[in-house]
């Protein structure tokens, strides 16, 4: 990646948002005495793949614009050119975002399929809650941020 660095506050933020979702659905089960190791590993494994999913998106994004930036005119362009630019190249980070969106659906239900088959180890209630919490966490970071 040439110009963009990874969004580093974000995923301090998402780390964070995810830690206190972790532990209010521990405190859930808990609470309804049915806490066992299960649920902090469910919680763990929603949590990484939840900030992966992120990363593996920021990374995608950043390459298909670094890309697109490779191929800009050297020297100041004028607002019609630049508007040009974007319209013929707004397409191809769209696509990888697109790509990076179907890779990152399938680690997230490979995940799922995992704490599903791995019963006695992994929670699957306490894996999909972190996973369901990205969107969320994300909107609550934004609006933080433009505050």
């Amino acid at each position: 990646m040439q110009n963009k660095k990874m969004p580093v506050s974000e995923i301090l933020f998402l780390i964070f948002g995810e830690l206190v979702v972790s532990l209010i659905v521990i405190g859930i089960y808990w609470f309804l005495d049915k806490f066992s190791f299960s649920v902090i590993s469910g919680c763990l494994l929603g949590s990484a793949v939840t900030v992966l999913n992120f990363v593996i998106l920021s990374v995608s994004v950043n390459r298909a614009i670094d890309k697109v930036m490779a191929e800009r005119p050297a020297g100041e362009m004028t607002e019609e050119e630049a508007a040009a630019f974007a319209q013929k190249n707004g397409a191809a980070v769209q696509r990888a975002a697109q790509g990076s969106y179907l890779l990152r659906q399938i680690l997230m239900l490979a995940v799922l399929a995992g704490a599903f088959l791995l019963g006695d180890w992994v929670d699957v209630i306490a894996t999909l809650v972190p996973l369901l919490m990205f969107r969320p966490l994300l909107s609550i970071c934004g609006l933080i941020k433009k505050s």
